[in-house]
C-alpha cells in the first residue's frame, strides 16, 4: 500500500535516527524521490520472516505500529518507532544480516535504500545519528554476550551495565537504571530466582542498591554507585573462566 510522504514524515521524525530534525525538512528530503514508499501490515509469525536474513537489501524497514525481533538469543524487542537497516546502510551491504518477525500485529513501512542514502546527503546529521546508535546497540550486545553465562551476579551485573551502554551512560557514578526483574530474566536466561539472588548478591557487594533502606522493596529502580564496579562484577567470571587459564597456558610454555 502506497504511503503518502507528507504525513509519513511526521511518524519517522519520531524515530531515534531523527532526533532533531524537523518534520518538514525530512518532508522536503524524502519528497525529492519517486521511489513509493510502501505500507505492509505484518501479522505475528515464526515460520514466515519479515526480513530474511541473506535477502536482498533494497529497503529499510520502519516499525510504525507493533513490535519486531531480530532472531537472536536472547531477543530484543523493537517496539515502534523503530528504524530497521541502520547497520547495512551504513556498511553499504547488499543482503540483511539478520531475520526478524513481527511478534504482535505490526505495520511497517519499506523506504527504498537509494531514498534514504539521499536523505543521509540532505540531511547529514542523521548519518553520524545512526552511526551513534549502531555503536551503540553493538556496545550492549557486547554485554549481553556476557550475561547469558556466569554465575547469577555476573550475568546480573552485565545486564544491567547493557542497560546503560544502550544509553551511552556505561561510565560514571550514581546511575539511574529503570528495570524490571523480568527484563533482566530475558537477557540473562536465568529463572526468576537466579534474578533475584543475582540482585542479592550485587547490593550485598555495594554494586548496586535499590530503595531508601537494606532490604526495600525492589520497585524498578535500581542505583548503581560505580559503574566500574558493576563492571567488575559482570567480568568476574570471565576473567576466572576463560581469560586465567589462557594466561597460565602461556606460563607454562
Amino acid at each position: 500500500m502506497p504511503v503518502q510522504v507528507a504525513g509519513f514524515a511526521e511518524a519517522l521524525v519520531r524515530c531515534q535516527d531523527f532526533r532533531g530534525v524537523e518534520a518538514q525538512t525530512l518532508e522536503s528530503a524524502l519528497a525529492k524521490s519517486d521511489e513509493p514508499l510502501q505500507m505492509q501490515y505484518a501479522d505475528p509469525s515464526a515460520e514466515l520472516p519479515l526480513i530474511r536474513s541473506g535477502s536482498e537489501f533494497s529497503h529499510l524497514v520502519f516499525v510504525q505500529h507493533g513490535t519486531v525481533v531480530p532472531w537472536q538469543f536472547p531477543h530484543s524487542e523493537l517496539g515502534a518507532p523503530f528504524l530497521i537497516g541502520e547497520h547495512e546502510l551504513l556498511m553499504d551491504a547488499e543482503r540483511w544480516v539478520a531475520s526478524y518477525s513481527a511478534v504482535s500485529p505490526s505495520v511497517v513501512v519499506r523506504i527504498p535504500k537509494r531514498l534514504m542514502t539521499q536523505v543521509l546527503e540532505d540531511i547529514p546529521g542523521v548519518r553520524g545519528r545512526m552511526h551513534e546508535l549502531v555503536m551503540r546497540r553493538q556496545s550492549r550486545f557486547y554485554w549481553i554476550s556476557l550475561a547469558t553465562s556466569g554465575t547469577p551476579r555476573s550475568r546480573v551485573a552485565a545486564a544491567l551495565v547493557s542497560r546503560l551502554a544502550l544509553e551511552d551512560r556505561d561510565f560514571g557514578v550514581d546511575r539511574v537504571i529503570e528495570v524490571r526483574q523480568k527484563d533482566i530474566g530475558r537477557l540473562t536466561t536465568m529463572s526468576r530466582s537466579a534474578v533475584a539472588a543475582g540482585f542479592a548478591e550485587l547490593a550485598e557487594a555495594k554494586a548496586i542498591r535499590w530503595g531508601a533502606e537494606p532490604g526495600a522493596r525492589f520497585t524498578g529502580e535500581v542505583l548503581v554507585p560505580d559503574v566500574e564496579l558493576l563492571k567488575e562484577h559482570a567480568f568476574l567470571d570471565v576473567r576466572e573462566r576463560e581469560i586465567q587459564p589462557l594466561l597460565g597456558d602461556e606460563e607454562d610454555e
